[in-house]
């Protein structure tokens, strides 16, 4: 089958959505499907037509303005988005693709296909936003098109709420063999690993880390990755009272991520705002128990309870520090749940989901509205 992932961005730009479509689009490929990857060019540098294992991406247009727009508040550059809407439309539909694959972000680009293109067509939904435009797409756009899927069972209820329409989970996916569970023994401290934004909130877990430690948490505190507030976050860490048990790395490679997950005793997840994260389901596969907080939009909190991988506490301080000693005390339950969940991630699985639902959208179609 042809397929088409219309996806807001894609790598070299590093976050979630990029590396799931990435390496969804790279599973299909080794299935025997063609795919094609349409997005906005985050960079004037990049190649506009590259092909790359085996999956051709297009991006268009290409900016240096577009997740740093003349005007901040908006987030993103809406002239861009308007640009790359328009080019998809054109583009997809003298393509003739047997299935689409969209994004929920950047929004646009859902309404811009036609009606019979959106009759091959789902949305894939990474998160829940609760503020009025959002809010209104989420309960509009899912009506458009022939199907909808979700990173995970609570976003899907939230689309379905919603829109009335049913949506189906497309979780982001690992390939479990690539990860090692070391035993208890090897293992020590608290990791956090991905990108350093404010909404990561990761100062609530280097004070946790600090009122942990006091009660007899053993092990440091790691924070590995990148991101536009490693100043702050770095100069938070060195006023801890515990200074000398965090450490801020940086970024680092995927081979020492997976070291990093196999040798630490809890991945911290503080975040206010989360879709999937795959850092949950890499953690999974290393027997890495998780806490995270019950923050509205943070769907971290609904996978860890699903899966049954960590703990899920409150928002305050003296909670989250609490849900550290717990997952260090019942490490084996946490661990083993962890790794049988993990089975249900490998990207051979999500595929093979995805294909069943193309298929079906395909031979029995659904009036778009």
């Amino acid at each position: 089958m042809r397929y088409a992932f219309l996806t807001e961005l894609y790598p070299p730009h590093v976050g979630g959505q990029e590396v799931f479509f990435q390496e969804l689009a790279e599973a299909m490929v080794q299935r025997d499907h063609s795919v094609d990857v349409y997005c906005i060019g985050h960079d004037t540098g990049l190649d506009p037509d590259v092909t790359i294992n085996g999956v051709r991406i297009r991006r268009n247009p290409l900016t240096n303005r577009y997740i740093d727009p003349p005007i901040p508040a908006l987030r993103r550059n809406w002239p861009a988005i308007i640009e790359y809407s328009a080019w998809v439309r054109r583009q997809v539909v003298a393509q003739q693709y047997d299935f689409h694959l969209l994004n929920q972000w950047p929004l646009l680009h859902v309404p811009a296909l036609p009606r019979n293109v959106r009759k091959r067509t789902g949305i894939h939904w990474c998160e829940i936003r609760d503020d009025r435009i959002v809010g209104t797409a989420q309960k509009r756009l899912p009506r458009m098109a022939a199907a909808n899927f979700a990173i995970s069972n609570a976003v899907a209820t939230t689309i379905t709420e919603q829109s009335g329409r049913p949506c189906s989970v497309l979780p982001s996916g690992i390939v479990v063999t690539q990860y090692r569970a070391a035993d208890r023994g090897e293992r020590s401290g608290a990791l956090y690993v991905g990108r350093l934004f404010p909404h990561k909130n990761l100062p609530l877990l280097i004070d946790a880390f600090e009122l942990a430690t006091a009660r007899g948490f053993v092990g440091d505190l790691v924070i590995a990755g990148d991101g536009s507030a490693r100043a702050d976050i770095e100069e938070h860490a060195r006023r801890s009272p515990v200074a000398s048990r965090v450490r801020v790395l940086g970024s680092v490679t995927e081979e020492q991520k997976v070291e990093l997950l196999s040798r630490a005793a809890v991945l911290g997840m503080p975040s206010q705002r989360e879709g999937f994260p795959r850092v949950i389901a890499e953690a999974m596969a290393s027997g890495l128990p998780v806490v995270t907080a019950k923050f509205p939009e943070n769907g971290a909190k609904e996978v860890v309870a699903q899966y049954g991988a960590g703990v899920v506490c409150g928002t305050e301080l003296a909670d989250f520090a609490e849900a550290l000693l717990t997952a260090q005390a019942q490490w084996d339950t946490f661990s083993q749940a962890g790794l049988v969940g993990a089975q249900s991630l490998d990207w051979s699985g999500v595929a093979h989901e995805l294909e069943i639902r193309a298929k079906e959208v395909i031979e029995g179609g659904r009036t778009c509205g």
